[in-house]
């Protein structure tokens, strides 16, 4: 049976526990989240003001919050681990519980295991989206360090739990949604893992059905209004609804208690609150944000009102929508948007555009009806816009991907991502591995090896192929545009260019360009195929389709050098700037060109074939700046600027001690951000 735990003097209520001093029990319980696109954490503040509505808990349970983003790298991952295990040692907890996803769980399971091996009576709780399906057995049979796990929604059965700890009751098997391991006669009985690693005889795995859900939202209390502490420039995740009306295969979104909204008038005043913290991140994490339109145009017009008048600096948003859901009215909400905010992502989830994989993954397709979705979004909404991808799903093999690929290149959008299908716990997919022959890994993240219609060798290429894909068109977009629009390419579709280079570099070669040692997976892949690209551009693709005009190649060559430079600077960040004695510092690396690349760019954004001939002969200076984003994400930014500017960069660069400049001069190109 579960202990009940420390022991603390302080007033009881009524029906609180005491000892024989009559000393009042308290509970001390930390909870833990990694966020990819937060250092807050929606999911723990829910779960605390929720649990806080029942007196016993507030008065008797003591939170503590740990939340920061996943650590990246080993050494960022063992630093990590040591802060946490002596923040547990410090504040001694009786429970600490993990908000888990499939980004942060191989950490979390290690994090785990760290405390169970050091402090065997602190009960590990596990909650998240993660803790679905056949990974909440897993947990208790591969990990051996978990004690109990909240499966789906939490509130309520996170609240019930607490009670228990505290005085006992309700009992364990009369909680829905709980997953721990028992005795085999006693459902009550817990197995608490000490450390060891051992599956005592005598328990078992056990379920106590399936959790109760929270039909009103109003009724969890806002972490962000009353007595919120709100970071001042922090990350936040936001959601005004719950569930999704969609039921695809690959997701778990529609697995829950239909569509549940927060009430308009609480998301107004949270959305508020936290424009007036001036954000650095916002991401809305509902699962389908416009399935309402009106509604989505109401939320997003908040943003553009305190946008407009200057009450918000523009900030990081990420926006996932479904694009057949936009009409002119939220089209034209959405374009302010990434008018007043140059900063808005907003991504579009296509995953295949073929009709067996769309009729398997139960998420219709009409390339018709996606084309006049797409025309609806004025070009500078498309320029921001973002298609994903996804190789590996039941239906589709190399071909089949490769058509949706090159249907996402024909629509010209800012950045494509490919993504390997992963097997969610819980998801239609994990039901359905059997009968699609599907082969995934059962430790996280759960990516597919194989299925009836692709072979284990023909994934490895896809998995190669679509990094190229995301990074070549990403870094040098318009340099493929160029060479799709030669003569000697005619017929040469966007996924052929990419095969063949693949094929001529190979895996190796591509799968090594990942930088510092990041692995190249998740949204921001730290990758750089520049040089690979040029040497395959000019020694074996040009030479084939007869691209011999001496001014053409140096154009080409001219434009490969400027994305390069811009994408070295997205991965690497400009070069330390020189010591100055208290004058402005250069924030900027310097090109001069003999043609004009950023108007050129800027004119062919939505072609998919561009004339290299069109790009005309100008001497031009550019400074290429970077702007930071969310996480350590930077962004590149380039400047045509004049020759007088130019030069007074070039003598800021050079001097220790800033020349004579205007206050006015400094002051925009601070504002710019081409001076710190």
């Amino acid at each position: 049976m579960v202990q009940y735990l420390s022991i603390t003097p302080r007033r009881a209520c009524d029906d609180a526990p005491v000892d024989e001093d009559g000393e009042t029990r308290s509970l001390r319980v930390g909870l833990v989240a990694y966020n990819w696109e937060a250092d807050t954490s929606l999911a723990l503040w829910n779960l605390i003001n929720y649990a806080r509505r029942d007196d016993l808990v507030a008065e008797h349970v003591r939170f503590d919050q740990h939340c920061a983003a996943t650590p990246k790298t080993a050494a960022a991952e063992k630093d990590e681990l040591f802060r946490v295990l002596d923040w547990v040692h410090e504040r001694g907890f009786d429970v600490v519980g993990f908000s888990c996803y499939i980004w942060n769980i191989k950490f979390v399971n290690r994090l785990a295991q760290a405390i169970k091996e050091l402090w065997p009576h602190i009960t590990v709780v596990y909650g998240g989206q993660q803790i679905r399906g056949f990974y909440v057995p897993q947990v208790f049979e591969r990990e051996r360090c978990v004690d109990i796990c909240v499966v789906n929604e939490a509130e309520i059965t996170f609240q019930r739990l607490l009670r228990h700890l505290v005085v006992g009751s309700p009992a364990l098997s009369r909680i829905p949604g709980l997953a721990y391991w028992a005795a085999v006669d006693d459902a009550d009985t817990l197995y608490r893992f000490d450390g060891t690693g051992v599956l005592p005889s005598g328990f078992a795995y056990h379920e106590t059905g399936n959790a109760e859900l929270v039909d009103n939202l109003d009724a969890i209390p806002s972490p962000y209004l009353a007595d919120a502490r709100l970071p001042v420039g922090g990350a936040f995740l936001y959601e005004a609804s719950r569930g999704c009306p969609y039921s695809c295969s690959f997701c778990i979104w529609g697995e829950s208690k239909g569509v549940r909204e927060y009430p308009m008038d609480r998301v107004r005043e949270e959305l508020t609150t936290i424009l007036r913290h001036q954000p650095s991140h916002i991401m809305f994490c509902d699962g389908t944000f416009n399935m309402r339109k009106a509604r989505a145009a109401e939320i997003l017009g908040i943003l553009n009102d305190h946008l407009r008048d200057g009450r918000v600096r523009p900030f990081s948003l990420l926006l996932e929508l479904k694009l057949e859901l936009i009409d002119d009215a939220l089209a034209a909400i959405l374009d302010e948007l990434v008018r007043l905010n140059p900063l808005v992502t907003v991504e579009f989830g296509m995953q295949s555009a073929t009709q067996e994989a769309a009729e398997l993954m139960r998420r219709p397709f009409k390339e018709d009806k996606y084309r006049a979705a797409w025309a609806r979004l004025t070009p500078k909404l498309q320029s921001s816009a973002v298609i994903d991808c996804i190789y590996g799903l039941p239906g589709d093999g190399v071909a089949q991907f490769k058509t949706t690929v090159d249907f996402a290149y024909s629509l010209a959008p800012h950045r494509m991502q490919c993504f390997r299908l992963s097997i969610l716990p819980g998801s239609e997919f994990e039901r359905q591995a059997d009968a699609h022959d599907i082969k995934f890994a059962r430790e996280p993240d759960h990516m597919v090896h194989q299925t009836a219609w692709l072979s284990l060798r023909e994934m490895a290429w896809l998995e190669t192929f679509g990094f190229a894909v995301a990074d070549l068109y990403h870094f040098h977009g318009t340099t493929i545009r160029c060479l799709l629009g030669l003569p000697g390419a005619a017929g040469m579709r966007f996924s052929d260019l990419v095969t063949e280079f693949v094929d001529w570099a190979g895996r190796d070669r591509v799968m090594a360009t990942s930088y510092n040692g990041h692995a190249p997976d998740g949204r921001w892949r730290a990758i750089n195929l520049s040089t690979l690209f040029e040497s395959f551009t000019f020694d074996e693709l040009l030479p084939r389709i007869s691209a011999s005009d001496p001014e053409l190649l140096d154009k080409l060559a001219e434009l490969i050098r400027y994305e390069t430079r811009m994408g070295r600077i997205a991965i690497e960040g400009l070069p330390p700037a020189p010591r100055s004695n208290g004058g402005p510092v250069l924030h900027a690396e310097l090109m001069r060109s003999r043609y004009d690349l950023p108007s050129f760019i800027i004119a062919n954004r939505g072609r998919t074939e561009v004339d290299i001939a069109d790009l005309r002969t100008a001497d031009t200076h550019i400074a290429l700046t970077v702007k930071a984003g969310h996480q350590d994400v930077r962004v590149p930014v380039s400047y045509r600027i004049s020759e007088r500017t130019a030069d007074l960069l070039d003598r800021l660069r050079g001097q220790p001690a800033a020349p004579a400049v205007s206050r006015r001069a400094i002051d925009r190109l601070v504002d710019v951000g081409l001076l710190a």
